[in-house]
């Protein structure tokens, strides 16, 4: 049988995963709905654009192809930060706090200090009150079901 620990990494990233599938399928349905790409591709495609990469015009739906990419580097990066929230916290970490830490910590890494400073996003404090929130909302929902994944796991 599979020591606490192991359980707690195990469950981590399947809560990682979980949670970054969800986000997928909210962008992919956000994405058919309005006809537009999503944030998370056009930031994708400024990337791309970085490192010299040939990308769709801005207003182009994703390929089967490049959705791929996208969601699964999306993903990928998911799973990193589920890795981070393991190694940065123990079986006594309380859920809640430590979910919504992570969350936020996560969020303000990416979004207000990584992004930015690496120019495929513009600066947070730039975006309007809705898209503070959905990102704010969306990261600390990330937080909680990997914290609570991660205990569930733990006590199985």
């Amino acid at each position: 049988m599979a020591d606490t620990n192991t359980k707690r990494w195990a469950g981590a990233l399947a809560g990682g995963l979980v949670a970054g599938l969800g986000i997928t399928a909210l962008l992919i349905s956000g994405e058919r709905k309005s006809g537009e790409p999503s944030e998370l591709a056009k930031l994708e495609r400024a990337a791309a654009d970085k490192l010299g990469l040939d990308t769709p015009p801005a207003d182009q739906l994703p390929s089967a192809v490049e959705q791929t990419v996208i969601q699964g580097g999306h993903l990928a990066l998911g799973l990193l930060a589920a890795v981070t929230y393991a190694a940065a916290t123990d079986e006594d970490t309380p859920v809640v706090a430590g979910g919504l830490a992570f969350g936020a910590a996560f969020y303000v890494t990416m979004h207000w200090l990584l992004g930015p400073a690496l120019g495929v996003n513009q600066p947070e404090w730039r975006a309007d009150r809705a898209t503070l929130a959905m990102h704010t909302i969306n990261h600390l929902v990330f937080g909680l079901t990997t914290a609570a994944t991660a205990r569930a796991a733990q006590r199985a």
